[in-house]
């Protein structure tokens, strides 16, 4: 995909700006118009067959709408452009994307974006997690190093959207409710708590990822350890499993005393909690967020403080969209409600033999 740089502007004299603002001026006014279709967006950008991978194809008629189809020459599959993307099956314009994607840059509930862009709420919680799908790649190959602050943090599990008849526990009731033999509190931070693992380096890259049940272990830290490269420094609190995480792959280790804010080198974990923070924030915005969907905001957050950190916030939701419209969803509308768990449900609730457990001794 061809990107305008800023750097390839600031070369141009005012006479080639201007030249070139009449051009484009023009063709806007000609492409981008309410009817503007996702498709003419990614038409040119067909690299793989969406089902097999393979780079072995062939184009293959037209269908009623005059969309280019093809054929794959080595699982035989037909698509086009638009199969598997965010894009799949939708009638959404151009511009309503858009529209949506601004929105959920500024933090819109489902509420205001079904005003926003006119469509129902169902279909504007599908487009949310279909986009925040799409850019999850923002954290698949990260690497940090350097200083790096390393912090967890602690979510309760929530089941919103669970049908009662799938539900491990007894539901929630809001306000105060009693303990009950199918549901109870459990002090400090147990197996009914979500740890997620956060840490950012000195170059503003960034990990923020469900680790699992309970306290931070070495096991939870470990199992992102090819994000860390051999040259990083941890700082962190004096955590015995975070030291033990340090000492097991040799890294240098700066540590925050007990009861202090600042390591002896001078050193905090300000920019790792201000991660925490957003997401706290966001859980409270939304009046929770499913298990199930939370990774998904999780990435989300990383993608905005990207985008943050290295654009003018009047190209974000271009970028937005120019980030997701190639990505391959792996899930089609109807699955969003019925993604799988981050987590060990039987971990966390098994204890109570109750509901889609009650028959597991």
């Amino acid at each position: 995909m061809m990107r305008i740089t800023q750097d390839f502007l600031n070369h141009l004299s005012p006479v080639e700006l201007s030249f070139i603002r009449t051009g484009i001026d023009k063709l806007y006014k000609e492409k981008v118009t309410p009817d503007t279709t996702n498709y003419e967006n990614i038409e040119s950008h067909v690299q793989r067959c969406p089902h097999c991978g393979s780079v072995h194809f062939v184009k293959n008629g037209f269908n009623p709408k005059h969309r280019q189809k093809y054929r794959c020459k080595d699982c035989r599959s037909v698509f086009m452009a638009t199969t598997g993307t965010m894009f799949t099956h939708s009638r959404t314009s151009f511009n309503t994307w858009s529209t949506f994607i601004a929105g959920e840059l500024n933090g819109l509930t489902l509420e205001q974006q079904t005003v926003a862009t006119e469509l129902s709420i169902v279909t504007c919680f599908n487009m949310r997690h279909k986009l925040y799908k799409a850019i999850s790649k923002v954290q698949g190959n990260v690497v940090l190093s350097g200083d790096v602050e390393l912090d967890p943090s602690y979510t309760s599990i929530n089941l919103k959207g669970t049908e009662p008849e799938n539900m491990p526990r007894m539901s929630k009731h809001r306000g105060k409710h009693k303990a009950t033999p199918y549901f109870h509190h459990l002090p400090g931070t147990s197996h009914h708590k979500i740890c997620i693992v956060a840490a950012i380096d000195e170059n503003d890259q960034m990990l923020f990822k469900i680790g699992g049940l309970g306290r931070e272990s070495f096991q939870i830290l470990n199992q992102y350890r090819k994000h860390f490269s051999d040259s990083t420094k941890i700082i962190s609190d004096d955590s015995h499993s975070i030291q033990t995480f340090v000492s097991e792959n040799g890294f240098e280790s700066d540590v925050i005393p007990s009861g202090a804010y600042v390591s002896p080198n001078g050193n905090t974990v300000s920019s790792v909690n201000e991660l925490h923070t957003e997401a706290k924030n966001l859980i409270r915005q939304k009046h929770g967020v499913s298990t199930r969907h939370l990774q998904g905001y999780l990435d989300w957050i990383i993608f905005k403080k990207k985008l943050k950190y290295t654009l003018d916030m009047r190209k974000w939701k271009h970028e937005a969209y120019m980030e997701s419209m190639l990505e391959q969803i792996p899930f089609i509308c109807r699955d969003i409600v019925k993604l799988p768990m981050p987590i060990d449900l039987y971990t966390a609730y098994g204890e109570y033999h109750y509901g889609i457990f009650s028959n597991i001794n």
